[in-house]
């Protein structure tokens, strides 16, 4: 199936149509748009997965406004070594071995991906203003077609150097 078929794409070209009506000049919906397919597509090619059913996942689970929703920070390129690529939840979690994560913040040891359980005073999250400050990883789980940003697994310290 094309991806301009798929239900995800008639979704969003939808809202995208909308505001164009709504406040023709205010965003470039389009570019938007074609931002969405190329980054679909992108995914398609490193995971071996359809852009269709990449985007019709993406739109399912999008809600709130496509323009924010749709950026780097949630849909990151997946290159270099930044980006963990699983076929299930349990192979990435083999790979990362102990529940150990570096802190960005204070560089403790956390055993939580998210949030920093390392040292009291510190209240660093994954998900916060700074993410991990490029100090984390993007993990891809094929079967949950989700990308995340977490702290870095200790056991992955020396490959991402």
């Amino acid at each position: 199936m094309s991806i301009t078929e798929c239900d995800g794409y008639k979704k969003l070209v939808a809202a995208v149509e909308h505001d164009e009506k709504k406040s023709p000049n205010f965003h470039d919906y389009r570019g938007k748009l074609n931002w969405v397919v190329a980054r679909a597509e992108h995914y398609a090619e490193k995971t071996g997965l359809s852009a269709a059913l990449i985007l019709d996942v993406w739109e399912s689970k999008r809600n709130y406004w496509y323009m924010n929703y749709y950026q780097d920070a949630k849909q990151p390129e997946i290159k270099g070594n930044k980006v963990r690529i699983f076929n299930t939840v349990e192979e990435a979690k083999a790979s990362m071995g102990k529940l150990e994560f570096r802190c960005p913040g204070c560089e403790g040891v956390s055993t939580n991906p998210y949030e920093c359980n390392a040292k009291e005073e510190c209240d660093w999250k994954s998900y916060g203003l700074f993410g991990t400050a490029g100090k984390g990883i993007y993990v891809f789980v094929k079967s949950e077609l989700n990308c995340q940003e977490i702290f870095m697994p200790v056991a992955w310290e020396t490959d991402a150097a």
